[in-house]
């Protein structure tokens, strides 16, 4: 029994060192989120249009059409609160800050009250563990009371392939932050992936959540604000499998909210797209995110929305 305990004893302790080489060695290889993080550093005081959000704006907004000084923070699976806690970082350093761009979307408005879509082809991974440990160890987004989130635990990314792939195709995403579905790799069944939950309407609002909500989208306000900033609000287009599958309470619960933070801060504006008639199937890599071809069409309405053009 001694000789069992000591030998778990040393293959624990070597296990934990394996661990631990791992998880310092990940933080010299490239990848998505420090590369953004990096950018922001050094451009932090040159950049006039920032984008927030998650893959609706990280894989629909190209930087470079829209206009000068453009830059997509967003990244894939982000939740809001880190918008709100990148803000906080940025903004105030923002020298040349016109217009923070952050979305919308039809999905954070449920406040709990979202039950499984029986349509929806392939149910979503849940990403928020990654979120919180990729935003935490390589952009310093820091929201809850735990300083440090072990990536190998909590990362549902293949972070060993970062020992073998080369920067550029670790980086993910193009110079100015922008990330490429290109509609040759569509799946056949596209129509039917990236719905929605739908609504059970026999739950109430969670007031908890939509107060978070709230804090969440006036920070921002109030940052920009302070600033001389525009914030505007968009909700990207979608395709019309989606479009079917969208309840008018929550419709109308997110334009309420949208209405009365625009009221309260003159310089928020919104501009809602989720019926855009533009935007056509070869637009879609899914019901819910755009091609190449549909961020090329999306990012030239942003531009004429935020006045870029002649930058």
């Amino acid at each position: 029994m001694k000789k069992f305990l000591t030998n778990l004893l040393g293959f624990s302790i070597l296990a934990f060192l394996m661990f631990a080489v791992i998880e310092v060695a990940l933080l010299y290889r490239p990848n998505i989120y420090s590369y953004k993080c990096q950018y922001m550093e050094d451009h932090c005081k040159e950049i006039r249009v920032l984008l927030l959000g998650s893959s609706h704006i990280e894989e629909a907004v190209k930087p470079e059409m829209v206009g000068k000084g453009v830059f997509n923070l967003a990244i894939s699976a982000r939740t809001r609160e880190y918008d709100a806690a990148l803000a906080e970082m940025y903004v105030p350093r923002m020298d040349s800050l016109q217009a923070v761009v952050m979305p919308v979307d039809y999905t954070s408005f449920f406040f709990e009250r979202q039950k499984a879509n029986p349509n929806e082809k392939k149910a979503p991974e849940s990403l928020v563990a990654t979120c919180r440990c990729m935003h935490t160890k390589y952009m310093g987004t820091r929201i809850d009371p735990i300083w440090y989130w072990s990536e190998i635990l909590n990362s549902k990314l293949n972070y060993m392939s970062r020992f073998w792939n080369n920067a550029k195709t670790l980086q993910e995403c193009d110079s100015l932050g922008y990330v490429k579905l290109d509609i040759s790799d569509r799946l056949a069944d596209w129509e039917q992936r990236a719905l929605p939950a739908l609504l059970d309407e026999s739950l109430p609002i969670d007031g908890d959540a939509y107060r978070q909500m709230w804090d969440i989208y006036e920070t921002v306000a109030q940052l920009t604000q302070r600033k001389g900033a525009r914030l505007v609000l968009v909700s990207p287009p979608v395709y019309k499998t989606y479009q079917e599958t969208i309840h008018p309470i929550v419709l109308n619960d997110m334009r309420q909210f949208v209405q009365k933070l625009c009221k309260q801060y003159p310089n928020v504006e919104y501009y809602d797209f989720l019926y855009d008639t533009r935007f056509l199937p070869e637009d879609f890599n899914d019901s819910s995110h755009l091609t190449d071809t549909g961020a090329q069409k999306f990012s030239t309405i942003l531009r004429e929305i935020i006045g870029t053009s002649e930058q």
